[in-house]
Parts: structure tokens; C-alpha cells; sequence
């Protein structure tokens, strides 16, 4: 009886160290996944809204620079629009839940920025479908938006180490120059769409390239994942 009752005692506490280890081991792998396809995501939703933005700005530049402009033109280039709006907001969404545990106030400023982003390009597709007016300048007061955010993220980025080093200070080097011409160029001293000015975009532009690419390949490093 004694000898049974030793042998019961020394197999609880096994089955419950075997337990104890197994349950962080799936925990982790869940987490893996999920943080991998969150950098998919973002990655995805930073080259829709470069391409959406491009092409929807090219539109509606055609449509006013053309003799005989036709509607049909606008209104894609305003849906363009729309789903650039609808990308950025996406995408601090997306980043706010890897953020969070190590940033939180540059979190919710980059959700906030990103969703006020949202509503400008918006706004400006609203503006001209029912206006039918020109206005160039909308695209420096996105950029000057999108600068901001782009400043936030690749400072939060480098903070949590969650990317390589050297793609976070890109971000933090490209996007002052790139906020700090779009706020020049608001101001009539320089040019960033033509010539010499457009090397204003250069290191941020580099920065939303080099990014989806890194995260479709590599994903965010699980090391200094802790999501919620």
C-alpha cells in the first residue's frame, strides 16, 4: 500500500510539469502565426495605398488636365482615393494591436493619424465630384499627414526592435525630410512633385518600399512580440 501510494504521489507532479510545459509551447506557435500574418497584412496594405494613391492622383490630374474631360475618369480616380483612405486606416489598425505592449501612445497616435489621413482623401473625393474644381495643394496636406505617420511608426518601430535597425532609422531619417517638404512645399518654396524637390520623397518612399518587402519575407521578429 505504502509502495502504491509513493508511486500516485511522484506521477501527479510529472503530468502536471509535462502540462505546465506544453501549454506556453502552443501558446507560442499561435502567436508566431498571428504576429506573421499581421506583417503580411501590413505589408499588403502599405503597397495598396501606394498604388491606389498614385494612380488615383494620376486620374484625377488627367481628368483636369484634358480638353474634353470625362467623368467616368473622376470618379475612378476618387474610388482610388477612397481605398487609399480605407488602407491607411486599415494599417494603423493592424499596427496598433503589435505596437501597443511596447508603444502605446505612439500607437494610438499612429491609428489617430492614419484615420485622419482616412478622412482627408475622402473628403478631397467628396470636394471634387461635387465641385468639379481644381486643386493640386490636396496632395501636399496628405503628404504632410502621411509624414507624420510614416515619423510615429518608424519611431515606434525602433523603439520595439520588432524590424531590423537600420530599416527603422531610414523611417526616422526619411520622414522629417519628407514632412519637412511637404510643409515647404505648401509654402510655395519648393517643388516636390517636379525636379530637385521630388528627393524630398526619396528616403521615406524608400522606407513604405523596403517595409512590405521585409514583411512578406521575414514577418515582425517574434522575439520582442508581446501581443494582447
Amino acid at each position: 500500500m505504502e509502495t502504491a501510494t509513493l508511486v500516485r504521489s511522484m506521477e501527479a507532479p510529472t503530468a502536471t510539469s509535462v502540462a505546465t510545459v506544453t501549454a506556453p509551447t502552443m501558446q507560442t506557435g499561435t502567436t508566431t502565426t498571428s504576429t506573421r500574418k499581421t506583417g503580411v497584412l501590413v505589408g499588403l496594405l502599405f503597397l495598396i495605398a501606394t498604388f491606389t494613391f498614385a494612380t488615383g492622383n494620376a486620374l484625377i490630374h488627367s481628368y483636369f488636365s484634358s480638353a474634353t474631360p470625362h467623368n467616368r475618369i473622376l470618379i475612378a480616380g476618387v474610388l482610388l482615393l477612397a481605398s487609399d483612405g480605407l488602407a491607411v486606416a486599415a494599417n494603423g489598425l493592424a499596427m496598433r494591436r503589435i505596437l501597443s505592449p511596447h508603444t502605446p501612445a505612439r500607437s494610438q497616435a499612429y491609428v489617430l493619424l492614419r484615420a485622419a489621413e482616412c478622412l482627408t482623401v475622402v473628403a478631397v473625393g467628396a470636394y471634387f465630384l461635387t465641385s468639379h474644381a481644381q486643386w493640386g495643394g490636396y496632395v501636399l496636406a496628405v503628404y504632410a499627414i502621411a509624414g507624420a505617420a510614416g515619423l510615429v511608426l518608424s519611431s515606434a518601430l525602433l523603439t520595439s526592435g520588432i524590424v531590423p535597425r537600420n530599416l527603422s532609422i531610414l523611417g526616422v531619417i526619411g520622414y522629417p525630410v519628407f514632412l519637412m517638404g511637404s510643409i515647404l512645399a505648401m509654402f510655395h518654396v519648393i517643388d516636390v512633385t517636379h525636379g530637385a524637390g521630388m528627393l524630398a520623397l526619396v528616403l521615406g518612399g524608400l522606407f513604405e518600399l523596403i517595409l512590405p518587402m521585409w514583411l512578406f519575407t521575414h514577418g515582425f521578429d517574434s522575439d520582442h512580440i508581446e501581443e494582447r
